[in-house]
């Protein structure tokens, strides 16, 4: 199974941070060489059946962890990305970008795609409308620098943290089910320490979610401007 960079960085290694580590320790700890040999066998013996078999788990696990990401935190916090830094930074009440560089952005959004951002009293009136618009012109925004280099880059570091903020969650639950089963079923001291701490570095991940999720979003919709300017 092949993936590009988006895939592989933003969300395979948030997958194995956050979800495959704490099923890692288990299998380390627990599976016994016997049963792994009769899974292998089960599965198919030749490399290339593992892997292929491995490139799958690998895909839904990653997939749960975006899922997760995108609808227990993105949308909770950027509300369907109407409330995303790169809505934000166009609203006339918005002060990270002058009004004068603003209205340069809405100028040239005009020219290339002959769309009018909402005014003022556009916005005064009916502001979830308002951030509606500039979601959807936003989308053409992006669609047009598809290959920037620079804004993949902080797509992909934004798709990683907010992967693996979402593949926390079912990390936490991984970790507990470790603790408890190598604490009370088969006792493993150092499986025991090697969850707990996992298990913390997940609950930071959930805790400071938000400020992640905000720093690396200013970052992209920087970026996004810059490039899109330029």
């Amino acid at each position: 199974m092949k993936y590009d960079a988006y895939a592989l960085k933003g969300r395979i290694l948030p997958a194995l941070f956050s979800i495959i580590l704490p099923i890692m320790i288990f299998n380390h700890f627990y599976i016994s060489e016997e049963l792994s040999k009769f899974i292998g066998e089960v599965f198919g013996a030749e490399l290339i059946a593992n892997l292929t078999i491995s490139g799958i788990c690998l895909y839904y696990l990653s997939e749960a962890g975006r899922v997760l990401g995108k609808n227990i935190f993105e949308n909770n916090y950027f509300k369907n990305e109407s409330h995303m830094p790169t809505t934000n930074y166009l609203m006339h009440s918005d002060n990270s970008y002058s009004e004068q560089y603003k209205k340069m952005i809405r100028e040239k959004i005009n020219t290339d795609f002959g769309i009018t951002l909402p005014t003022i009293s556009d916005e005064v009136n009916n502001n979830e409308i308002s951030r509606t618009r500039i979601v959807e012109t936003m989308a053409l925004v992006r669609k047009k620098l598809h290959h920037n280099k620079f804004l993949l880059q902080h797509n992909i570091e934004y798709g990683a943290m907010r992967n693996a903020i979402g593949g926390s969650v079912l990390g936490i639950i991984f970790s507990f089910v470790n603790i408890a089963f190598f604490n009370f079923y088969v006792l493993v001291d150092l499986a025991t320490k090697i969850s707990i701490a996992t298990l913390f570095v997940y609950l930071i991940f959930i805790i400071f979610s938000k400020y992640i999720m905000n720093f690396y979003a200013n970052n992209y919709a920087k970026i996004l401007f810059r490039e899109y300017m330029a």
